[in-house]
């Protein structure tokens, strides 16, 4: 007859060792942050002129300049926030136009991101400063223009007729919005 005992013994053993390797994994893997702790839903102090002119960065290069771009009738803003977004109506149609403003980013991350997505990358002189055009293998209809902006950050143009129509040069009309901003000291 075998011992009850020494299997509960056993049992109890391997438990305890189990949950004293979970302990020392689950302490091995915390780490100290600092900072002070707020209830869930606690309001904490911001400083609300910080973000006055928010929704105006998207409007610093002015609706007429872009539509002058493709000649076209009109410029709506679609979206404002990290990104900018337009559509824009003339007589080739619909175009999609994005900018992409990267305050505290770099033009070699754009780049080393946008090559990792598998992206098409040639460098082109952008107002007399470097940056890169970017044409995605399956949309051939879109481009886009990355460079500096200002005095550090990044920004991207992206230029993507919508539709079949191909009456537009998205790579030199995404290279001018780019050149238009770089003189803009953007």
């Amino acid at each position: 007859m075998p011992n009850r005992c020494g299997f509960k013994w056993r049992r109890a053993l391997a438990c305890g060792a189990a949950a004293a390797l979970l302990g020392a994994g689950l302490v091995g893997c915390t780490r100290e942050i600092e900072g002070t702790a707020r209830a869930d839903g606690s309001v904490g102090q911001v400083d609300s002129q910080e973000f006055l002119n928010l929704l105006d960065e998207c409007e610093f290069l002015p609706a007429e300049d872009i539509a002058e771009v493709f000649d076209a009738d009109g410029v709506s803003n679609t979206f404002f926030g990290a990104i900018c977004r337009y559509d824009v109506y003339g007589p080739l149609g619909t175009v999609g136009v994005t900018l992409a403003w990267f305050e505290d980013g770099s033009l070699w991350r754009e780049r080393r991101a946008t090559e990792q997505l598998g992206y098409e990358v040639n460098n082109v002189s952008v107002a007399g400063q470097g940056g890169f055009e970017v044409r995605i293998p399956d949309d051939p209809m879109a481009c886009g223009v990355a460079t500096r902006s200002g005095d550090g950050g990044s920004l991207t143009w992206w230029v993507h007729p919508q539709g079949s129509r191909a009456g537009v040069n998205s790579c030199d009309a995404a290279l001018e919005l780019a050149e238009m901003s770089v003189r803009m000291n953007f």
